[in-house]
């Protein structure tokens, strides 16, 4: 957990804890709903934390806050602070700094925050739902001056500049107060779904998608997440939810944070720079110059999809004429593989967001105005069941959405659409508890669809579960076997197996199985799963991985270790067991020295002698150790060199000094002390003194590698200082530094001794 996600937390705990105590309802959202499913808690690389509330128990939060509240802590909202330029509300911690873009020119809180999205109760009448957008879009645009939000519903600009006369001469408050008294009149009770305003934009949600709330961990804590959390996450993310995306597909959130300071001092001293009235005068008329051109702009983009849906049904229909087999032949023969590359491109186009949308507030006009390539139904058919075959069942099912609107839905496309419909209602099903209903759900569709991934995947866990439960494993192989015969890559089916063979107390084949699994597929819920089965099990590992070294099975030790690595890439005793047996198995000094450097980094430090950051990691600092005894220093002047290592501390030093200095009556290790003794005091920056204890060292060695390290440490001394005495040449009189680095090696008569010696 980074640094801002532990702050991000403990923010969110005293909320939770705030809405627990006081009966106020919310739902874990967005990418933090992701991490609650499938980390357990943060996402690595998440930096906000989302929740949903909605707007009766936010109001009654807004009312007690002033007595629940911690301090340092604060509501934000436009509904009590007009200031505040965001359409929804937040809880911050006003202690801290960090600015987002849209907070630049305001005077609201910009702290460290959690996001609470309100959800707006809304009445089934759609032309309810139509009045309540307009005047949250209008309202949207009065919030925030600068940001144009209307332009995507196309909101009139009449409508605009009725309300904005209004801001100007009757004043912001009076204005939003008319604007609330609208949107806000609608009772909980009366309506059967919700609205949540994000991004200036509303989106629509049934109630029972959200409520009665469940209970989920996150980071160990029992937080309220939707009532049907699998169809949030798929309405949200689409089917890839669930998958760990690519690093450069990694999104996190742009924000100014600045240490050791508050918000209100950063402000102060940009804000005198920036002319709000000149800003707010051209936002308005960006704003005017949007909605007014909307209406054409969708238009003009609508044409342009027309013409690259003709150019994309033309090159469909010349991939079909040269298939050697007819797309009826193909769906028959169950080739989905020939099938997704025929629909390759159509893919790319029909399910873009500019031409299908995405409720979000990029993609919101196309969504309620998508346009379908016209192809036969005997193509789309073939297209949405290949969607299905491989496992992007929410697409298929939003094509069918709307290819249903059209008005021409054969029999085939309705069945298909049924069946997806079927499959959610036994996720649900699943995810309640009602285990037996959902698996007597799936039977009809796995006689239909035998193959679609994501059918079996769901049936896999029922069959699983009667393994745990019977001990009874002949279900499970035979079930499995044919699995792995149809999907031999799939990491999902390999896990399983996995687990088949540790139940069968096949251990090592179970491992190897795990292993691979976790290379085969980047799906976040089998990670989570692996995770959690190997959390309990790594200190038996390494306490096996020990009882080998000790036992000099170097070569076990190492490929168990390596087995390990690959199960539990990210953990990191794992990866300091696995470089203690590194350092035991390696067979070259050349090798030695590359897992030295490798191991430097792993503990913070920069280079040899110096470092910037400390490091508790104890199994990482026991393997340096034993790679200094394998050069050959005694045992304890290795943990000595180590401990030096990963110090700053100036009196930690000195003590060191006095204790190795202990080892000088040895004479088989003064080359060793004389060596250490050296690089203590380099590091206090006694490097007179240092470079003495290292001419000792070169005249007492005994051991190789003591030359290869001195001969490192003087040949990059006078590498630097004949470097910097060149500059100084340059500039100025350079006897005076020359004076001072030569001092050390005594004279150029030195030099040369020393040179003929290391080299």
């Amino acid at each position: 957990m980074t640094e801002k996600q532990e702050h991000l937390l403990q923010l969110f705990r005293e909320l939770d804890e705030i809405c627990k105590k006081n009966n106020l309802r919310y739902v874990m959202a967005g990418g933090t709903a992701i991490g609650v499913v499938r980390n357990e808690g943060f996402i690595p690389w998440d930096d906000d934390v989302d929740i949903y509330m909605p707007r009766d128990d936010w109001n009654k939060l807004v009312e007690i806050s002033g007595s629940v509240l911690p301090e340092h802590r604060a509501l934000q909202c436009v509904d009590v602070d007009r200031s505040y330029t965001n359409t929804f509300p937040r809880y911050v911690a006003t202690d801290s700094c960090a600015l987002h873009k849209h907070q630049i020119i305001g005077r609201d809180s910009a702290g460290e925050i959690i996001d609470v999205l309100t959800l707006d109760p809304i009445p089934a009448d759609d032309k309810e739902y139509e009045k309540y957008r307009t005047h949250m879009m209008i309202y949207s645009e009065l919030v925030n001056m600068v940001v144009v939000y209307g332009a995507r519903w196309e909101i009139p600009v009449t409508a605009y500049l009725r309300w904005l006369f209004s801001y100007t001469f009757l004043g912001k408050d009076r204005t939003l107060k008319k604007l609330e008294k609208i949107m806000y009149s609608y009772k909980e009770e009366d309506c059967p779904r919700y609205a949540m305003r994000w991004g200036g934009c509303p989106f629509l949600f049934d109630k029972d998608m959200m409520f009665p709330v469940k209970y989920m961990s996150f980071e160990n804590t029992k937080v309220m997440v939707p009532h049907r959390m699998s169809d949030y996450l798929i309405w949200h993310y689409g089917d890839e939810w669930s998958y760990i995306p690519p690093h450069g597909e990694r999104e996190s959130h742009d924000a100014v944070t600045v240490e050791g300071i508050t918000y209100k001092e950063l402000r102060d001293d940009y804000l005198p720079g920036i002319r709000k009235g000149r800003l707010r005068r051209d936002s308005i008329w960006r704003k005017i110059y949007s909605l007014a051109g909307a209406k054409r702009n969708h238009r003009l983009q609508y044409k342009r999809n027309l013409l690259l849906a003709k150019s994309t049904v033309m090159d469909l229909e010349a991939r079909i004429s040269e298939s050697r087999h007819s797309l009826k032949e193909l769906v028959e023969k169950r080739d989905f593989s020939q099938l997704n590359e025929i629909f390759t491109k159509y893919y790319q186009v029909q399910l873009s967001s500019a031409f299908i949308g995405r409720e979000d507030f990029g993609g919101i006009y196309a969504f309620y105005h998508p346009v379908l390539l016209e192809v036969s139904d005997v193509t789309f058919y073939a297209a949405m069941l290949t969607l299905v075959y491989t496992e992007r069942i929410g697409k298929a099912w939003r094509m069918l959405v709307v290819k249903e609107q059209t008005g021409t839905f054969p029999s085939e496309l309705a069945q298909l659409k049924s069946d997806i419909e079927l499959f959610r209602r036994a996720v649900c099903d699943y995810e309640f508890k009602r285990y037996q209903e959902a698996e007597d759900t799936m039977v009809p569709l796995m006689e239909r669809y035998p193959e679609v991934p994501g059918f079996v995947k769901f049936k896999c866990r029922f069959i699983m579960a009667r393994m745990e439960e019977s001990g009874n494993t002949s279900e499970a192989e035979k079930f499995l076997a044919s699995c792995r015969k149809l999907f031999p890559q799939d990491g999902y089916f390999m896990k399983y197996q996995g687990d088949l063979f540790w139940k069968k107390g096949l251990w090592k084949e179970a491992l190897s199985g795990y292993a691979r699994a976790r290379e085969c597929t980047n799906n976040g819920i089998v990670h989570l799963e692996l995770d959690k089965f190997f959390k309990d099990k790594k200190t038996s590992a390494i306490k096996e991985c020990r009882k080998l070294l000790d036992g000099h099975q170097k070569d076990e030790a190492l490929s168990m270790m390596e087995l390990w690595k690959k199960l539990m890439p990210e953990d990191e005793e794992i990866d300091g067991a696995l470089y203690l047996a590194k350092v035991s198995a390696v067979r070259t000094k050349l090798e030695l020295e590359e897992l030295v450097n490798e191991l430097y980094l792993k503990t913070g430090i920069s280079d040899k002698i110096e470092k910037e950051a400390l490091s508790e990691e104890m199994l990482y600092r026991e393997a340096l150790t034993q790679a200094w005894q394998r050069f050959g220093y005694p045992e304890v002047l290795a943990a000595y060199h180590t401990r030096l290592i990963c110090t700053d501390d100036e009196s930690e030093m000195e003590y060191l000094a006095e204790e190795v200095r202990s080892f000088l009556f040895h004479k088989q290790w003064q080359g060793e002390t004389y060596k250490l003794l050296g690089d203590i005091r380099r590091k206090q920056g006694q490097t007179k003194e240092a470079f003495e204890n290292y001419f000792k060292a070169l005249e007492n060695m005994q051991h190789p590698y003591l030359k290869t390290e001195l001969s490192r440490i003087f040949l990059e001394d006078l590498y630097k200082g004949s470097r910097r005495a060149a500059f100084f040449a340059k500039k100025a009189d350079a006897s005076e530094f020359l004076s001072v680095w030569l001092d050390k090696y005594g004279s150029q008569e030195e030099i040369q001794k020393l040179l003929k010696k290391i080299v």
